[in-house]
């Protein structure tokens, strides 16, 4: 039995194939929560965070394992963010931080609670996490319709969404992205050797020049419709062929504009992995992990500046989507198809 500091939550009983784990050069120790507390004492990465953030973190990573906990992630190995076990491990870490800091947390956490992320009343299912072969967007169903019967895409610049944006689940910094590097495990010195001191923690950021994005998700998920204010839920269901007329679409409006679409990456910005892919434009703070963001975007290659809004005509897409209502009938959710 694990002899651990802090209590464990209820973990999954599968582990990824043995294979899967070796080819991280890692063992099956590394899915041990008393391992997590050794490695995190010999690492205090989460040490100078302040507790008011400490506290937003853990709030941030229960609500990314209400969504993102599910028996297909339990065989992806720890260190990707799809994986199911990279959250318990967070999860734990900060919990155990809390601990060392002799804090409680505002609201327990019962620890049978089973995370398992059943998709209620899902109308399709990705064929596995982040794989991008159908895809879904969350708003107004006046909005999705318009894309459905007239094919009116419209795509706007990343800077936007921090500036004007009161939601919360969009409301991000899209031209820039910050991780930082533990001030007690960091040292910067002058050019004579000589060590400065570091009070906090040591901020790095990524920067880009200005892009066009349009955002869908990789899932479905009854919570993000509140999230994103929506009453219906686009699917894309040929996402080659969509992501095709988009770049066709786009060709006369942004011409020599570079296009790309792909499943955002989400970072831990206090614990950065070796070697993890990283730049302001496809990585993302895993606060935002739960919305399993898929992104089409357009840069400027010849010091062009995105121009506010841009109305991509895409064609009749009622071959290529369908939109869906949600409505609620005694507190279990329903959908009904929107013809």
């Amino acid at each position: 039995m694990e002899v651990t500091k802090i209590p464990v939550l209820r973990l999954p009983q599968r582990l990824p194939h043995a294979e899967a784990i070796k080819s991280f050069k890692d063992n099956q120790h590394s899915y041990e929560a008393e391992f997590w507390e050794f490695q995190y004492q010999t690492y205090r990465y989460l040490e100078r965070l302040p507790d008011e953030s400490l506290l937003t973190r853990y709030a941030d990573i229960l609500k990314n394992m209400r969504a993102l906990v599910s028996e297909d992630r339990h065989i992806i190995p720890i260190q990707s963010f799809l994986s199911s076990w990279y959250w318990f491990r967070k999860e734990h870490q900060t919990r155990f931080e809390f601990y060392l800091r002799g804090l409680q947390l505002p609201s327990s956490v019962p620890l049978d609670i089973t995370f398992n992320n059943v998709p209620i009343d899902s109308i399709v299912r990705p064929k596995h996490p982040n794989s991008g072969d159908v895809l879904f967007r969350y708003d107004k169903r006046e909005h999705l319709d318009n894309i459905v019967n007239q094919g009116i895409i419209r795509i706007r610049p990343a800077s936007d969404f921090q500036a004007s944006e009161h939601n919360i689940a969009r409301q991000d910094e899209e031209r820039s992205k910050k991780h930082y590097l533990p001030g007690g495990y960091t040292r910067i010195t002058t050019e004579n050797g000589t060590s400065i001191p570091i009070t906090g923690d040591v901020e790095r950021m990524v920067t880009m020049p200005n892009y066009y994005i349009f955002c869908m998700s990789c899932d479905w998920d009854q919570g993000l419709f509140p999230a994103f204010d929506g009453d219906a839920c686009l699917i894309i269901k040929n996402v080659e062929e969509f992501s095709r007329r988009l770049e066709y679409a786009a060709t006369s409006r942004l011409p020599g504009w570079y296009f790309h679409h792909n499943p955002i990456q989400y970072f831990d910005p206090y614990e950065r992995a070796k070697n993890e892919y990283f730049d302001a434009t496809m990585s993302k703070n895993f606060r935002f992990a739960y919305q399993r963001e898929y992104r089409f975007l357009w840069m400027p290659q010849n010091g062009e500046e995105p121009n506010g809004f841009k109305f991509l005509n895409l064609g009749d897409l009622s071959n290529l989507a369908e939109v869906h209502n949600e409505s609620r009938n005694q507190g279990v959710s329903q959908l009904n198809k929107v013809n």
